[in-house]
């Protein structure tokens, strides 16, 4: 199994979930990126989301998300199946779901780690937008 890692921001100019829904919001995304893996992998699995608001600036409440996940690059729907084409697939299936539920929101990065036990090859690839 491959490492995905996902990274997304909030602009904050209109915030879908409130802070006091945090646990629930983590649930949907982690099904968004269950659907995402399922359409793009066959499967994989969501270890872990996190969403941390930030403090009120111009009145605006921006967060961050953050997605571990793993899933078999080898089963990637699409071709060519190489880093930078799953990368961005993922990020563009992931982003308009996302924007439903947190409004606008920025796929910073997306890092795909293809052999996360052979760290000898050299490190993790990834791109950011």
């Amino acid at each position: 199994m491959s490492i995905l890692q996902i990274y997304m921001q909030s602009d904050g100019k209109v915030l879908e979930i409130l802070p006091e829904e945090v646990e629930n919001a983590e649930f949907a995304v982690e099904d968004v990126v269950c659907q995402v893996l399922l359409e793009l992998f066959g499967g994989g699995s969501v270890d872990d989301v996190s969403i941390h608001f930030s403090s009120y600036l111009l009145n605006r409440r921006q967060c961050s998300i953050q997605v571990h996940a793993q899933c078999s690059y080898q089963s990637f729907a699409l071709i060519p199946c190489t880093s930078e084409n799953i990368e961005l697939a993922v990020e563009r299936s992931i982003g308009p779901i996302m924007t439903e539920l947190f409004g606008p929101v920025k796929v910073n990065c997306v890092i795909l780690d293809p052999s996360p036990w052979n760290r000898k090859n050299g490190p993790a690839l990834h791109r950011s937008a």
